[in-house]
């Protein structure tokens, strides 16, 4: 299973915070399955990081992701588009743009968010 990993997901999963789901941890950790994170969510938490809202380092961020072997997907024109003409009346952009990456490249998406619900996006959580 491929799946795209939410912000939260992100940063809950690699400061080991018990807000992520028993489910997301196991989905994550299965090495069956291939974990992506958007250039979306490293942008989301380094803002927040900066911001002083969360605190994972942008190196510490990095070297995390490269040692648990999670793939980079990063956002494309066709993206862009898709995200754009998604018919969701949900406006932020970055949950918009996670969606449309999701559905394009056949990920299931893991985010405690339900808003992803009224999409045909695969929530897990």
């Amino acid at each position: 299973m491929r799946l795209l990993l939410d912000s939260h997901a992100v940063y809950w999963w690699l400061t080991g915070s018990a807000r992520l789901s028993a489910t997301a941890r196991a989905l994550i950790l299965d090495r069956a399955n291939t974990v992506l994170v958007s250039a979306v969510s490293i942008y989301e938490i380094e803002l927040k990081t900066g911001r002083r809202k969360v605190n994972l380092p942008p190196q510490e961020l990095r070297a995390a992701l490269r040692r648990n072997a999670v793939e980079e997907l990063p956002v494309t024109h066709g993206h862009a588009e898709y995200a754009a003409l998604l018919d969701w009346a949900h406006r932020d952009p970055w949950d918009r743009l996670l969606a449309a990456q999701a559905l394009l490249e056949n990920c299931d998406l893991v985010s405690v968010d339900r808003v992803f619900d009224a999409t045909a996006v695969a929530r897990r959580w």
